[in-house]
């Protein structure tokens, strides 16, 4: 369950979800499972200084499903 998950969890979820250099924001900002679920489009977008593009597609397809899930 992501809300159990660590820092390091998060950091490989995106990895391994073909976002390595973006997981590494995640990483520096200290995000973990709680703190992702809790995450806005906007924090996304503008928090982590990660590219639009991967940003978008990060927030999209994987904290919003986490997030419904």
């Amino acid at each position: 369950s992501p809300v159990e998950w660590t820092v390091m969890d998060v950091v490989e979820y995106f990895t391994e979800a073909g976002f390595p250099e973006q997981a590494t924001a995640f990483q520096e900002q200290e995000i973990d499972g709680k703190s992702l679920l809790l995450m806005q489009r906007t924090d996304v977008l503008t928090g982590l200084s990660i590219r639009l593009g991967p940003a978008l597609k990060i927030y999209e397809h994987h904290i919003k499903v986490l997030q419904q899930g």
